[in-house]
This record gives structure tokens, sequence and C-alpha cells, in this order.
């Protein structure tokens, strides 16, 4: 038997990478953190959320008990507040400062980045809220603006008169 020899031809060496999986992970770590950090910011001027917060904030807080006479004892659950602690675009009572926006020489106050841009290009008429008593346009930045106590939201309204109108209407 003959042996025959093939002529062997040259190779060049074949570089093989190889991907580390861990690479891959990290970066999808990445994304996720980045998705929720976006999420976050985008849902920022939520109502719900700050609802949550200022219940969380007021079931935290102690008082001591008052000894008063029970027939002269009534809540009154609405009242007048500063407008710079006022989120305009949420019509909510923020207890803290607000941001504030000069549009045209006149001042609104905002929560949040979002709220900066809503006011500046008055988005859905921002800008102006409904006086309850009488269904009329009122300017937020120049209302007088009262705060339901129990919700934490707000009521604009044209003049002190109007406002002092409605609380005592509404008192408990």
């Amino acid at each position: 038997m003959k042996s025959r020899h093939f002529k062997q031809q040259k190779k060049e060496p074949v570089v093989v990478t190889a991907v580390n999986p861990n690479i891959r992970i990290y970066k999808l770590l990445l994304s996720i953190l980045f998705l929720i950090l976006a999420s976050i910011v985008l849902l920022s001027c939520s109502n719900e959320k700050k609802e949550k917060a200022e219940t969380a904030t007021l079931t935290v807080t102690k008082t001591n008990p008052v000894q008063t006479n029970p027939v002269t004892t009534f809540q009154i659950p609405y009242e007048v507040v500063p407008n710079d602690k006022v989120c305009m675009v949420n019509d909510r009572f923020m207890g803290v400062k607000q941001i504030p926006i000069d549009v045209d020489g006149t001042t609104y106050y905002g929560c949040c980045q979002g709220c900066v841009e809503k006011l500046q290009k008055n988005i859905d008429n921002v800008r102006f809220g409904s006086n309850p008593i009488d269904d009329t346009k009122v300017d937020k930045a120049t209302a007088v603006i009262v705060q339901d106590k129990n919700k934490g939201s707000v009521f604009y309204f044209a003049t002190k008169q109007d406002a002092q109108n409605f609380i005592n209407k509404n008192k408990a």
C-alpha cells in the first residue's frame, strides 16, 4: 500500500474573540437604571404621588389634645394661603415655597421643571383658574387662593370678599 501525502495549505491563524457575558449584563442593568430614572422624572408632577406624600407627612405629625368646650369647637375646612406655596399647575397647596416663574412681568409658581414649561407656554390655559362662586376666569398669579384642608386642593378667587364668602358658606 502506498501512502499519499496531501499538500498542506498554509492556514492563517483564526482570531476568536469571546464576548464576556458580564458586559452584556452590565449594559442591560444600565439601560434599566436609565428607564427607572426617566420614569421618576416624568412622574414627578403626578398629583397622586404628592397627595400620598402629604398624607404621610400629615400622619407623622403629633399634636397634644387641647381641652375645649365641644359646643364652641368647629373645624374650618378652608383657609386663605399664600400664592408662593401653591403649585399653580397641579392646583395643590404644597406648604413650602415653590419655583417662581416670571411670564411677561407676572409671577406664577410651580413645583418642578415640567410646571415651569407649562406655565411659560400656558399649556392647556394653565395660568387661569375658575372662581367657584360665579365660574368666572381668574388669573392664578393675582388670585386669592383658598386651600381645602381636607384634600390639599385649592380654589382661585378674584377678590378677598369672594374668598371670605366661600369660606363662610362652607364652615363645618
